[in-house]
C-alpha cells in the first residue's frame, strides 16, 4: 500500500502551511500540547491527495458495495427505507412515557 509521505514531489509543491495570526504567547493552550517541531506534510498537489484518499475510499468494504455472506441469525439488515420511515417526525421523537392517546397513528403501524 502506497503512503502519502512516500510520495516526494518537487520542491515547492504540495501545502504551505500560512503564518500564524497570533503568537503562541497569547493562545490559552497548555505548552504540553502545541507542536515542538512543524508539522510533516505530504509534498503532493490538492488533486493528487483527493486521488489518494478516494483510493482509500474504494479500499473500505461497504454493505452497498459488496456481499458480505458471515451474518448470523442475530445480525439484523435494516432496508434503507425502514431507516427513512424510522426518522420521520412523530415515530423518532416518540418518548417511551408518552401518552397512549397521542401515539395511536404509531401504534397502528406498530399492530
Amino acid at each position: 500500500m502506497s503512503h502519502l509521505f512516500d510520495h516526494h514531489g518537487a520542491p515547492g509543491k504540495g501545502y504551505s502551511q500560512p503564518a500564524p495570526v497570533l503568537p503562541a504567547s497569547e493562545l490559552s493552550i497548555p505548552d504540553s500540547l502545541l507542536r515542538k517541531q512543524a508539522p510533516r506534510w505530504p509534498r503532493i498537489s490538492e488533486p493528487e491527495m483527493v486521488r489518494h484518499y478516494t483510493w482509500l475510499s474504494k479500499r473500505n468494504f461497504g454493505i452497498d458495495t459488496g456481499f458480505y455472506p458471515l451474518g448470523s441469525c442475530t445480525m439484523k439488515h435494516n432496508p434503507r427505507i425502514n431507516e427513512v420511515i424510522a426518522q420521520l417526525p412523530g415515530i423518532a421523537d416518540v418518548h417511551p412515557h408518552q401518552p397512549e392517546h397521542h401515539l395511536q397513528g404509531l401504534l397502528s403501524i406498530y399492530h
